[in-house]
């Protein structure tokens, strides 16, 4: 301990752990690559029980870095959104480093702004939950060499590295379920996808199964693009759809994401329709909140709604996992890693009988 200042030292830690302060300094800087892993344990063990701060001004001039990563969210409102910062803050937290969260709102003005401004304050790299698919400024910015790591939503036109789910053949299981149950017909709801990736991915997928199992020669009169937040328009399309649908056949209601799909049960409770006999109603899971609660908010919803769960905490984990390998390997092969997705049928798409 210094005389000075009172303050724990890293000779303390080293003696303490019984190792070099070489090697503390390792630890303390990630490179976990160069200890055995008893070492790692007894450093860390020494650091916590002695409640040793390092200092971040020496680590950033021993490193050249500021230790510090932008972190751009389209809507931080989301529940989705929610799920993947805590994943990027916890993995990033446990690796000495520190998150800056912003929110574009959804606007790419927004965006560019925000990230214009991180870079003044010399982030190491960026995680980017992108508004557009089209970015020619994020693009400059990887080509310059900044280390950067797209999470959930693609760009056209340049090989980033990218966290995102497999959201394509998800939504192709989900018609063929519908088929496969009886229904006679199957309906998107989505929110406006011409500049998100996502929704896309979900309305390709769609579209094919549509034409697959339905016969649909085009698939996008199955389509219908929702105002979140107007109950009224909500209500008033599922109203449409149902009386469109000829007596003694059943129409599957399909969404695009969690937030369309919450709205789809209102507004089937509000008409006062029977799920399934009437309709039927699935869609994505993508708040994860089961990681976190003992019980899925889609299983006591009616008789239990059927989705296919996304992991938005695990793909904050994995951005911030790959970002900090090009932080230390800016030249490296760029990365696609595709988080899987999992379907749960539950009582609001299980017709009785189903095809024979």
């Amino acid at each position: 301990m210094s005389r000075r200042t009172g303050k724990v030292t890293i000779e303390d830690i080293a003696i303490a752990a019984g190792v070099s302060k070489t090697t503390v300094s390792r630890y303390i800087n990630g490179k976990y690559n160069l200890m055995r892993e008893d070492t790692r344990r007894r450093i860390e063990t020494a650091i916590r029980l002695s409640d040793y701060q390092p200092s971040a001004i020496a680590r950033s001039l021993k490193t050249q870095r500021s230790l510090f990563v932008g972190v751009v969210v389209a809507d931080i409102t989301s529940p989705f959104s929610s799920m993947l910062i805590s994943g990027i803050g916890n993995y990033l937290d446990a690796h000495g480093y520190i998150p800056v969260f912003v929110n574009s709102s959804d606007s790419p003005e927004k965006e560019a702004n925000y990230i214009r401004t991180l870079l003044t304050h010399q982030v190491d790299g960026l995680i980017v939950n992108t508004t557009s698919h089209d970015n020619p400024y994020l693009i400059q910015l990887a080509n310059s060499g900044l280390p950067v790591v797209l999470l959930d939503r693609r760009i056209d036109n340049f090989n980033f590295d990218l966290v995102t789910g497999n959201y394509h053949a998800p939504m192709e299981e989900l018609v063929h379920h519908l088929h496969d149950q009886g229904f006679d017909r199957a309906v998107l709801f989505t929110e406006d996808y011409t500049n998100n990736s996502v929704r896309k991915d979900r309305l390709d997928g769609f579209c094919s199964a549509d034409r697959a199992c339905f016969g649909r020669a085009n698939p996008m009169d199955d389509v219908i693009t929702l105002r979140i937040g107007d109950a009224r328009h909500v209500r008033d399309e599922v109203r449409r759809v149902v009386e469109e649908t000829p007596e003694g056949q059943v129409t599957g209601l399909v969404s695009s994401n969690s937030v369309t799909l919450v709205n789809l049960v209102y507004a089937t409770s509000t008409l006062g329709l029977s799920i399934p006999k009437q309709v039927g109603i699935c869609g994505p899971d993508d708040w994860d909140w089961s990681r976190s609660m003992a019980w899925d908010w889609s299983e006591i919803i009616g008789m239990g709604i059927t989705t296919y769960k996304v992991h938005p905490y695990r793909m904050g984990v994995e951005a911030s996992e790959l970002l900090m390998k090009r932080i230390g390997d800016p030249g490296g092969a760029r990365r696609t890693i595709e988080v899987p997705c999992e379907l749960t049928v539950r009582r609001s798409t299980l017709l009785d009988g189903g095809r024979t």
